[in-house]
């Protein structure tokens, strides 16, 4: 930052030349340049303020590197007993799906004996309709003679 410095001899002349006698216009001079240089920042001063932009960059970097650490180790914690309870989840539905493997086994097994139940009951109801075909037709024929016998009885 390149500070603009009073030139005091021209300020001098210009008061002179709007009419300000020597002495006040000696006086003004003197004032502003004791004001410049009051309100002038010394390289010392800028140096120090840097310095503490500095500092405080490094500390907010010092700060997230800390937060950014204390993120990731809480992250590897919730990911390791994530895993674990999925292990854990993994290893109770491994003994469920046995179970019911089982189960399911037995029920094929009654599914295949209800199967060929109903196979020999098909078979009986087959040979119960062929049986009662067969009284069907010796219980026309008895008919059959009895009504003939009753018109031979009738009409001897």
């Amino acid at each position: 930052m390149t500070l603009a410095m009073m030139n005091t001899h021209k300020a001098f002349k210009a008061l002179q030349l709007a009419g300000v006698s020597d002495q006040q216009a000696e006086a003004m001079v003197e004032i502003f340049t004791e004001m410049q240089q009051d309100n002038a920042l010394s390289r010392a001063d800028l140096m120090k303020a840097g310095e503490g932009i500095t500092g405080s960059i490094k500390e907010l970097d010092l700060r997230s590197t800390l937060a950014i650490k204390e993120l990731d180790d809480r992250l590897s914690t919730a990911i390791r007993e994530l895993d674990i309870r999925i292990t854990n989840m993994d290893i109770r539905l491994s003994g469920e799906i046995k179970a019911l493997d089982v189960r399911l086994t037995r029920v094929e097994a009654r599914l295949d004996r209800i199967e060929k139940d109903i196979e020999v009951i098909k078979a009986d109801v087959s040979a119960l309709k062929t049986d009662m075909r067969c009284i069907k037709r010796l219980l026309m024929v008895m008919a059959t003679t009895m009504v003939i016998a009753a018109i031979k009885y009738i009409f001897s």
